[in-house]
């Protein structure tokens, strides 16, 4: 398919990138849009989509998805409709989405886990050799810096 540049198409070609991109099971590639429409559609027992279109959303070729489309996308994605519409609800399911991510690694989780219960000083001691570690290792700055 030709080159997808979802921030020429608008909101909902951002969103659904992002979901596209953040959004599938631990240790798989991300979803295709065939495999989304064809679980979309087998689980409305009905044609709400094709994969085309839903690419066409996805790359901002189409920017006029009714409502129930939308709706239906969300359903699979495991987020609210809002999420097209709000940007405080995409804003705060970003975050959530950027967490569970994050905790899909094994190893992310038994370190949450093992600091869990420190000091707020032992808490800021790790983070900033965290911190430290992303520079060194020539990583951005994980988004929660600063916040």
């Amino acid at each position: 398919m030709p080159d997808e540049n979802p921030a020429e198409g608008g909101v909902v070609a951002q969103r659904l990138t992002h979901l596209f991109s953040t959004v599938h099971p631990a240790g798989r590639k991300p979803y295709g849009t065939t495999e989304v429409a064809k679980a979309i559609n087998e689980k409305a027992g009905e044609q709400i989509l094709s994969p085309t279109y839903l690419w066409q959303l996805k790359t901002g070729k189409r920017t006029d998805p009714t409502h129930s489309r939308l709706k239906a996308i969300a359903d699979f994605f495991g987020v609210q409709v809002a999420y097209f519409y709000e940007d405080d609800t995409a804003r705060r399911t970003d975050e959530q989405l950027e967490l569970a991510a994050a905790l899909s690694n094994p190893l992310v989780r038994r370190l949450a886990l093992a600091a869990n219960g420190l000091s707020g000083d032992s808490l800021d001691a790790m983070l900033t050799m965290i911190q430290t570690a992303r520079r060194i290792e020539g990583l951005q700055p994980a988004e929660s810096e600063g916040a």
